[in-house]
């Protein structure tokens, strides 16, 4: 098997991996969605601090797919972009069930 190296894919899935684990820690250690919607969210949430919970977990379990995606990418970028295309359905998936649950109302 051959080790193809750092690419730029290896450099996006490194820093998206970044992003996306301090945006979902910092939902669930302060409890507020701001950061994902928007820092000025006036919306009433039918639970915020779960909204912000369960949105941070999706974050981090994201980020997660990114570092198998950073991982993979020094041997095949295709697999690497397939393993990113199934987690961001998941992502979208998992988004839309928790925000129709405990989202804006």
């Amino acid at each position: 098997m051959k080790i193809l190296g750092l690419s730029d894919l290896t450099w996006l899935s490194a820093i998206a991996f970044v992003l996306c684990l301090s945006f979902g820690l910092y939902m669930v250690i302060k409890k507020k969605p701001g950061i994902v919607r928007s820092i000025n969210d006036t919306a009433k949430y039918k639970d915020e601090k779960k909204y912000a919970e369960k949105g941070g977990k999706i974050l981090i379990a994201y980020s997660l797919s990114w570092l198998v995606m950073f991982a993979v990418s020094f041997f095949s970028d295709v697999i690497s972009i397939v393993i990113g295309i199934a987690a961001m359905i998941v992502l979208g998936v998992f988004w839309k069930k928790m925000n129709d649950e405990y989202g804006p109302v």
